[in-house]
């Protein structure tokens, strides 16, 4: 089958939903929350999908405001991860970032979420910060760090 990557409309927003709890588990975002993001000025969605297939695998909601561009989430279905589709998603956004005028992407990631810093790292993006305590988990919380892409110089 072949992988396609599209923008987020309406009708895709409650089977992201479901890949979205499959993602954070902890912290799922429901339709309606993906639509008040979505809404946001600045703020888009896209999606990769397999052709005939049944639900979306791997998502991105990122906001572009002025010179800057912001990861809100990305997520990849379990089954489908290490199959290049978060890099798929990433690429669009550089381009679509670049296109607007943004000159830095910024995101935050848990700092037990290995799999995710590496893809950032290797990805171009460089650790600037630190949020303690910023994701719940089950009780406990864990610290969110915060990266940075320069796009432009």
């Amino acid at each position: 089958m072949t992988r396609r990557l599209r923008p987020i409309g309406a009708a895709d927003l409650a089977g992201l939903a479901r890949l979205h709890a499959q993602c954070f588990p902890d912290d799922a975002w429901d339709a309606p929350a993906l639509a008040e993001l979505l809404a946001m000025k600045g703020a888009s969605g896209h999606l990769v999908e397999e052709r005939g297939g049944d639900g979306p695998l791997g998502l991105i909601l990122d906001l572009i405001v002025a010179d800057h561009g912001e990861i809100l989430t990305l997520g990849v279905a379990p089954a489908a991860r290490r199959q290049g589709i978060a890099r798929m998603l990433l690429d669009d956004l550089f381009r679509r970032a670049r296109r607007a005028g943004a000159r830095s992407i910024g995101l935050e990631v848990a700092a037990d979420n290995a799999p995710a810093r590496r893809l950032y790292e290797a990805s171009g993006f460089t650790p600037t910060g630190r949020r303690p305590g910023y994701y719940r988990r089950l009780g406990a919380t864990v610290d969110a760090l915060v990266f940075r892409l320069t796009l432009l110089e």
